[in-house]
């Protein structure tokens, strides 16, 4: 009679899976790679609309300059004068006439509309005496936002 030995490794056990702390490890994470992807999305959602904001006033440049070559007897500057609409998406206009002696201050106003984030807020070009546009903006305006223009 021979004696047949079986043997069994109880030791050898292999891991099936992840264990809680890893699962959590990964979730956290995530987590934090989805909460600086959501705050870098924000702010580049705002610094679009702001770039747009400063597009459509610089639609206002040409005929702004148009109206003042026709001379004296021009006195419409409003955004009905430069046939330009009087409100968009994101502005209210408001234009006032040159001052033909030196700076224009606020020649052009889009006063902020529609954005929460920038309640009572504008952005303004002025007509610099000879001839250039400067940007400038509201103090509650985040200079990371703004274009490079302002």
């Amino acid at each position: 009679m021979t004696t047949i030995k079986t043997t069994q490794n109880r030791h050898s056990l292999t891991q099936l899976g992840f264990t809680l702390i890893e699962i959590l490890i990964v979730v956290a994470i995530i987590g934090i790679l989805g909460a600086i992807a959501a705050i870098g999305y924000q702010v580049q959602v705002r610094k679009t609309q702001l770039m747009i904001v400063y597009q459509e006033m610089n639609y206002f440049r040409l005929p702004y300059q148009t109206l003042m070559n026709e001379g004296a007897g021009v006195t419409d500057f409003s955004p009905n004068g430069l046939n330009m609409p009087e409100q968009t998406k994101y502005c209210q206009f408001s234009v006032i006439a040159p001052n033909t002696n030196g700076t224009t201050a606020n020649a052009i106003v889009c006063q902020i509309q529609n954005l929460s984030y920038l309640e009572n807020q504008s952005i303004s070009l002025d007509r610099v005496a000879d001839g250039s546009w400067r940007c400038k903006a509201s103090v509650g305006i985040s200079k990371n936002y703004l274009p490079q223009a302002c």
